[in-house]
């Protein structure tokens, strides 16, 4: 199978397209939109549209990101309901692109430790709700492992998508580096993987640094990936276009050893 890299969209970008380009012109193979920039949220269908036929005629697939700071485990009933009318609407533009899968977030405890079970209930139930609307389209709801907080540990992150049927996996190296080994988590949801993120920290909080810059050890979880024959799509969540450029080259020279 064919090696897959591909970009997360840039914090700074004014415009979805000149990511896009940036994908095209150096020969990516996946594209993740976010929906987290301010300059996304109410794209157009006619920008809709540009990025379904470049993508189309470049052979680039999609991604939809939808917004990492949604509260998409609150219990608060008013914002519980706003936050699934956003990520839908995060579905249907991927209907409208043409992508199979939407990634999205677990969001930050409002309970106590004594009362948590309230915020992880409200979570189950939301991306219940979720992965039976997208069914609809045939698209896949892929839920990210978080960095801290609501299912940043196997044993939580585990808890949520086993209570969820039909629910994908978006697996974040980086999140899982600041929590737990990412080669055993890796291993532990492999079958339900379809992308991963990837970029680098110290191993105490989430930082995006560039690969071989913080302390994880790609070598060994890039050998952890082969073992289990995924070979993408690899997002390098990293920003600006320079240390995607030299994420990419520091990527390829340790899998291109193994």
């Amino acid at each position: 199978m064919k090696l897959e890299i591909g970009v997360m969209g840039q914090l700074s970008t004014e415009n979805v397209l000149d990511d896009l380009k940036f994908v095209i012109d150096n020969k990516f193979d996946w594209f993740e939109i976010g929906f987290d920039w301010e300059q996304n949220f109410n794209l157009s269908d006619k920008t809709l549209n540009e990025i379904k036929k470049l993508s189309q005629e470049n052979n680039v697939k999609l991604i939809v990101h939808t917004a990492w700071y949604l509260p998409v485990c609150t219990i608060i009933p008013e914002v519980k309901k706003a936050v699934i009318e956003n990520i839908k609407k995060g579905i249907d533009i991927a209907k409208k692109v043409g992508s199979n899968r939407v990634t999205v977030h677990p969001g930050w405890r409002e309970m106590p430790p004594p009362a948590l079970d309230k915020n992880y209930n409200a979570l189950i139930e939301t991306l219940k709700e979720l992965v039976n609307y997208a069914k609809k389209f045939d698209i896949n709801i892929c839920f990210e492992n978080n960095d801290s907080g609501i299912c940043a540990s196997i044993e939580d992150y585990k808890k949520v998508s086993d209570s969820v049927k039909g629910i994908r996996m978006t697996f974040d190296v980086g999140h899982a580096n600041v929590n737990d080994n990412p080669d055993e988590y890796f291993a532990k949801f492999n079958d339900r993987i379809m992308d991963v993120h990837i970029h680098d920290n110290g191993g105490e909080h989430d930082e995006h640094m560039c690969v071989g810059e913080g302390n994880i050890d790609f070598k060994k979880f890039f050998s952890e990936c082969k073992k289990a024959k995924y070979n993408g799509p690899f997002i390098l969540e990293l920003f600006p276009y320079e240390n995607i450029l030299k994420g990419r080259e520091r990527f390829l020279d340790i899998w291109g050893k193994l």
